[in-house]
């Protein structure tokens, strides 16, 4: 897609400069796959999280969300003190670079229904995980800078 037909030019980097973790990894919430479920939960909530990546020997093994706990979990009669989140979890996780646009990201949270999107270095590594959130949120940002900016380019009043 030709970035002049997109609404905004806005790319995951952009939402990883403003969260501050564009230069270093971030901290990301992660389990292992033997994790009970109620600990996943507890750090969750601890840390106002939706979701917690579940990582296996430096890999993505899956991620867990509230929508897993509900579905999973909840509906399904079983005990979050007795349940490993490998159980769980969602096992196909769509990850996502610093140069995908976010446009791309939030179509993808749309069509395979998520809020998170685990972004990857080239060398494949997991460096931060952006939600829904963040996309709208940034492009909201870059909307207005931009409508700024034409407003001041038509009228000839710039900022000093």
């Amino acid at each position: 897609m030709d970035h002049r037909e997109q609404l905004v030019d806005t790319r995951v980097k952009d939402v990883l400069r403003t969260k501050g973790t564009l230069q270093k990894d971030a901290d990301v919430l992660s389990a292992s796959p033997t994790t009970i479920v109620y600990d996943c939960i507890d750090r969750m909530a601890s840390n106002d999280f939706g979701s917690i990546l579940v990582m296996d020997d430096g890999d993505i093994a899956g991620i867990f969300t509230e929508r897993d706990y509900m579905r999973n979990l909840a509906l399904e009669g079983r005990s979050s003190q007795a349940t490993e989140v490998r159980e769980v979890m969602t096992h196909d996780v769509v990850t996502v670079t610093p140069d995908t646009h976010l446009e791309k990201c939030l179509d993808l949270m749309t069509d395979i229904e998520c809020r998170h999107l685990p972004v990857v270095g080239e060398d494949g590594g997991l460096t931060d995980i952006i939600s829904m959130r963040d996309c709208t949120r940034q492009i909201s940002e870059a909307a207005k800078s931009e409508a700024l900016q034409l407003r001041n380019f038509i009228t000839g009043t710039y900022p000093v």
